[in-house]
């Protein structure tokens, strides 16, 4: 079996970079810092809002954040950021492009509170997710009997004005199946870009910028650097969301919305070698060769970086 050393060094002959062994080693450790240690555990958390979460065996990480708590996580990270309120507001259909369904919590949380607002509002979910767990815990109240009747739907389904349908498989994949389809929300909840990155690709991205409204929200728990300049360079204003359970908030971005990083974010992605997008050019590399393709790259913004090159926030063309 080819070891971690060798397809570094593997990877790096194929993009004709020369590393040393100093950077060979600093490469190493971030790579054995980002990849899955083998974590083999399917049981069911309770996170710190009372609600329940289970163990990702295959990310090693569990499904929610166990100090924000997974309820929280779901209405603070992801509904109220999403400006889905002001939508339900003016319109009598709402559209939401659910990527990493999971357990189906922030699906649920969003259509009991647009529900609230407009109980007469069409809300029409089309859900991915690589595949689901056998057992789903359920939300607490008042989110029961919402979360119940869409997990009742699966695969696909409509009941009382909401539709939900459930594409399963790699998201590479079920994303260029997608047509027709124009979100007023995108919640982007795959596992975090340095055990999943392959959901985080400049590329991958890419492919959800078509399946928005040009006032849609983009919406996620992450403040990676690598995603953020992802999205700056497909075109989005980027914002940050508040902070829930933990130092920092998550992003939201729009392609029309006004959104805008505070200036030591922004800093941040000016300066930081670390923020080079995750890139997967034919959207079917393995995980593994994404982060060691993405540390080369990381590699080479230290050296000009430390050669006196900046590069700014550049946007390719919309």
């Amino acid at each position: 079996m080819q070891s971690l050393r060798e397809r570094l060094c593997e990877r790096a002959s194929l993009l004709g970079v020369d590393l040393t062994d100093r950077e060979i080693d600093n490469a190493l450790r971030d790579l054995g810092r980002w990849l899955p240690k083998g974590l083999s555990s399917s049981d069911v958390l309770k996170t710190e809002d009372g609600s329940y979460t289970l163990m990702s065996e295959e990310y090693g990480e569990p499904y929610h954040s166990v100090t924000a708590g997974a309820l929280t996580e779901a209405l603070e990270k992801f509904f109220k950021p999403s400006l889905l309120v002001e939508v339900a507001a003016k319109a009598e259909r709402v559209t939401l492009l659910d990527i990493g369904f999971g357990l189906g919590y922030n699906a649920a949380v969003a259509v009991h509170e647009l529900r609230k607002i407009n109980k007469r509002l069409n809300i029409e979910i089309l859900a991915l997710d690589k595949r689901l767990p056998d057992a789903i815990p359920s939300l607490p109240e008042p989110y029961t009997k919402t979360h119940s009747s869409l997990l009742g739907m699966l695969p696909a389904g409509e009941r009382e004005g909401v539709s939900l349908k459930l594409l399963e498989g790699d998201f590479r994949e079920t994303l260029r199946k997608v047509v027709g389809f124009r979100a007023d929300a995108v919640f982007h909840d795959p596992f975090s870009p340095y055990r999943n990155p392959e959901a985080w690709s400049l590329e991958l991205l890419s492919l959800i910028r078509p399946l928005m409204k040009e006032e849609g929200a983009w919406v996620s728990y992450t403040s990676s650097l690598p995603v953020r300049r992802s999205l700056i360079e497909l075109g989005f204003n980027v914002g940050s969301t508040p902070p829930v359970g933990r130092r920092r908030g998550g992003t939201v971005a729009s392609l029309k919305r006004a959104f805008r990083l505070g200036e030591e974010e922004r800093s941040k992605l000016m300066d930081s070698p670390y923020s080079t997008p995750f890139r997967d050019p034919g959207l079917e590399l393995e995980p593994v060769d994404i982060l060691i393709d993405y540390r080369i790259s990381v590699l080479l913004r230290e050296r000009a970086l430390s050669s006196g090159g900046r590069r700014g926030l550049s946007r390719t063309p919309s």
